[in-house]
């Protein structure tokens, strides 16, 4: 008899114990449930890929510092190793459609795709950078003038980067958001601007940060300042647009001339079998040279002749 009651208060006194613990752990998970959706859960987003994992350790690694600088002035939202990944993976495509369908050697497939690859990729970045700093440049006056009149105002310089912050639309309106955030998280308004600088590839913006972070640092008329620049930039607007139509013609000239030779060789490899074969003997490859010489050559000179300053 004692048994059996010694055996049945260990068993409700286990059960006690259980239910205690369970509770315990029930609202602790419900706890971390909050804290996760408040402030979020980096450790659910960890890749577990080999893979994945090699692009994570590239994408600390300084080869990928340039490369991740490109993206984000380009507003690629990729990180540099997904990016290599796509490019690794347009390279095997250009390999695959070099080989079965216009029937290249290998050491010319792999040379020619590599080449498509790597220029494909640097006109892309560089395009996306130029649109990029172009709609930034178009904002800048208007920048400028709203600051100028927040100066004017008696407000102060952090509360006209509020202000374009609020009115202003992408890509400068989330931007200036970003750097209010800056501020009050106890960033110093030198860094603030700096980064702003570093984000674009934009020499009107590199005018604009360094202007406002002299007159911050020795101080001055920033408002009368401000109202200069607006119109300065808005003159050197003009300008390029005007430059850039009349070197249009040109420089679309600089991109054909050395991507139609190889084209139509390709076209006539397509339907003559074996019609690039002479092209790798001795006296084939001094030709090939002497052709790429050439080419590389006559697009230097015609974009520095349509590479005009303003």
């Amino acid at each position: 008899m004692n048994n059996v009651f010694l055996s049945s208060g260990a068993t409700l006194f286990t059960l006690c114990i259980s239910f205690y613990y369970f509770f315990i752990y029930r609202n602790t998970k419900q706890t971390n449930k909050k804290v996760e959706e408040w402030f979020g859960n980096d450790t659910d987003n960890e890749r577990k890929s080999a893979i994945l994992l090699i692009g994570d350790k590239y994408d600390k690694s300084e080869a990928a510092e340039d490369l991740q600088r490109k993206l984000i002035q380009s507003d690629i939202q990729l990180k540099p190793s997904e990016y290599i990944g796509i490019c690794f993976l347009m390279f095997a495509a250009f390999l695959f459609a070099g080989h079965f369908l216009f029937k290249l050697i290998f050491i010319v497939n792999l040379t020619l795709a590599y080449f498509v690859i790597w220029f494909g990729s640097k006109m892309y970045l560089k395009s996306r950078q130029d649109k990029l700093t172009e709609r930034l440049n178009q904002q800048l006056p208007e920048i400028c003038r709203t600051m100028s009149n927040t100066m004017k105002a008696g407000l102060t310089i952090p509360q006209g980067v509020e202000l374009v912050g609020r009115e202003m639309k992408a890509p400068a309106g989330p931007e200036f958001k970003a750097m209010v955030q800056q501020l009050r998280l106890g960033n110093s308004f030198e860094e603030v601007m700096d980064h702003l600088r570093d984000r674009f590839a934009s020499k009107e913006l590199n005018i604009f940060v360094s202007t406002v972070l002299i007159q911050h640092r020795v101080g001055g008329n920033l408002a009368e300042v401000l109202g200069l620049m607006a119109e300065t930039l808005e003159e050197r607007a003009r300008v390029n647009k005007e430059v850039d139509t009349v070197t249009a013609e040109s420089k679309f000239v600089a991109l054909i001339l050395p991507i139609m030779p190889l084209m139509m060789a390709l076209m006539m490899n397509l339907f003559i079998d074996g019609f690039l074969n002479p092209l790798f003997t001795k006296w084939g490859l001094v030709l090939f040279i002497i052709f790429l010489g050439m080419q590389f050559l006559a697009y230097l000179v015609i974009r520095k002749i349509t590479q005009i300053r303003v």
